[in-house]
């Protein structure tokens, strides 16, 4: 496998920018009402238990890619299992970037036309937004990177207007606290899978990041950041609405901001949604790159070609599912495949990678006798 040039990567700290931005999409303004489902007011320790289990689930994701020949999991699949399962493995891997990155445009094409351009056809909004992901992705890794550094620093602006809603929150609402069966909370925290997926891009631009001691550590306090945020939001908005309330509605996020308002800004959540669209473009364009980048190492796909084949796909799909319906059974799926990928998958790589590390230390040994 090629080594990275240095002049291609970038500081360690910028990982935990990657991290958190590769996490943060439009889950973000509607997941309270899914993992309400389940464990109700009590999904919080959900949240907040799934976003620790994922940082064992890093831990062992870097241990896997350490012991590749690339230091990415594209190189580790086809150093195992060869180059036909590996590459078979790695074009299941870009699929998995793609579903979620899409499902990502998708959404956020729903939410602009359901709060703001409503006469807007969809193929005009789509058409825009992969001009944009197209522009970013071309640019290589370090412009991915700055973005996500934006889709990060820049929504910082909306927690000072955020504060407002604290004299609507209510403490009975999130009351009485663990009275739910360990199969609610399992229901809520599968729900939650979906906002969490995305952190996996860092098993494939790793070899980017310069090492050092404490690189890893960045991006397990990324994963933190991230954590943190859905639980202070999931605290925020159950504190806000009642249980029956938050079940009827769709963009919950987004209903709490209405009470915000000003002088000069009456709607809130329009500003808040536009700035949102810096979050949705980071996020996407880091998937879009590692799966660019996965087809290049597997096939030695050019990028540029990729990239516009993958867009252009996106566009169409996106113009041929109009009925939301369809859109749901997509996230349904997404999140069944992040469950089994996550939980299931990584696990398994890890075991595997310790095997293939014992054997190559025997192997090493009876050599050297």
């Amino acid at each position: 496998m090629a080594i990275v040039q240095e002049r291609y990567k970038v500081s360690p700290y910028l990982l935990f920018f990657l991290l958190q931005s590769s996490q943060v999409g439009t889950g973000i303004l509607n997941f309270q009402t899914k993992i309400a489902t389940g464990a109700g007011q009590d999904a919080w320790v959900s949240v907040l238990f799934v976003g620790l289990s994922l940082q064992v689930l890093l831990f062992m994701g870097l241990i896997v890619i350490k012991n590749s020949s690339g230091e990415n999991l594209a190189s580790f699949h086809i150093d195992v299992f060869g180059k036909f399962i590996g590459k078979t493995l790695n074009v299941g891997l870009v699929f998995y970037f793609l579903l979620t990155s899409f499902l990502s445009l998708y959404n956020y094409v729903d939410l602009l036309q359901t709060f703001g351009f409503e006469r807007i056809p969809a193929w005009e909004l789509t058409f825009g937004i992969c001009l944009v992901l197209y522009y970013i992705v071309l640019g290589g890794f370090r412009v991915v990177t700055g973005v996500a550094f934006w889709g990060v620093v820049l929504p910082l602006v909306f927690i000072p207007p955020f504060l407002i809603t604290l004299q609507y929150l209510e403490l009975e609402n999130i009351m009485p606290f663990f009275n739910h069966g360990v199969k609610d909370y399992v229901i809520s925290g599968k729900e939650s899978i979906f906002m969490f997926m995305g952190f996996e891009c860092v098993f494939i631009y790793y070899p980017f990041i310069k090492k050092g001691d404490k690189t890893a550590k960045w991006a397990h306090l990324g994963l933190l950041a991230t954590t943190l945020l859905y639980f202070v939001l999931t605290i925020l908005t159950f504190l806000y609405y009642t249980q029956g309330k938050l079940l009827r509605s769709q963009w919950a996020t987004l209903t709490m901001i209405k009470v915000i308002s000003f002088t000069i800004v009456e709607s809130f959540e329009f500003i808040f949604i536009f700035v949102f669209f810096i979050v949705i473009v980071s996020s996407g364009c880091i998937l879009l790159w590692s799966a660019t980048r996965t087809l290049k190492i597997s096939f030695n796909f050019k990028p540029s070609w990729s990239l516009f084949g993958i867009l252009l796909a996106f566009f169409l799909l996106n113009i041929g599912l109009e009925n939301i319906m369809y859109g749901r059974k997509l996230n349904g799926i997404s999140s069944y495949i992040g469950l089994f990928f996550l939980y299931f998958y990584i696990p398994f790589l890890f075991i595997v990678s310790l095997v293939k590390k014992r054997i190559g230390r025997k192997r090493g040994g009876s050599e050297a006798t």
